[in-house]
């Protein structure tokens, strides 16, 4: 009889638990394109947007971001397109995270945690997400400094 009542307590506490913490989770697709913006090329990649939630309350985001098929032993920058008042506007480019450096098989996996990314999901602008060359973006400045879109990733669709 403890044991069946231990096991209908725990079972009445899932509920409550599952509503205690959330995921959210928002994928975006990253593909080379060429200059009439049609997909192209080997290279591919992933933009996860996840928004942790404790008692509806958003505790932690977090961006990650996978991509391979680039070049490899080359660090790449993930970039949004543009800053707080220029949305896809050259040479606006707002960094998210660090640079990461591609495996000898053109692959890397990078996080930025605690990246408020809300407003990118909650608005109607339609942002744009890329991976670049590092060499390409001043981080510091927040201004593209070149421009060669072969070796970039694009969004497949603006979020």
């Amino acid at each position: 009889m403890k044991k069946l009542v231990s096991v209908l307590v725990c079972l009445m506490a899932l509920p409550i638990a599952f509503a205690y913490w959330s995921h959210d989770v928002t994928e975006l697709s990253l593909v080379q394109k060429d200059s009439a913006w049609n997909e192209v090329g080997p290279g591919k990649g992933v933009v996860t947007f996840t928004a942790i939630t404790k008692h509806g309350v958003t505790i932690q985001e977090r961006v990650r971001v996978s991509v391979w098929n680039l070049a490899p032993k080359t660090k790449y920058q993930l970039i949004y397109y543009g800053d707080e008042t220029h949305n896809d506007v050259w040479n606006y480019a707002t960094c998210i995270g660090r640079p990461q450096r591609t495996s000898t098989h053109g692959y890397f996996k990078g996080s930025s945690w605690n990246y408020d990314f809300s407003g990118f999901l909650n608005d109607d602008v339609p942002q744009k997400l890329w991976v670049v060359p590092a060499t390409d973006v001043d981080c510091d400045a927040g201004r593209m400094i070149a421009w060669n879109p072969s070796g970039y990733l694009f969004e497949h669709a603006t979020i």
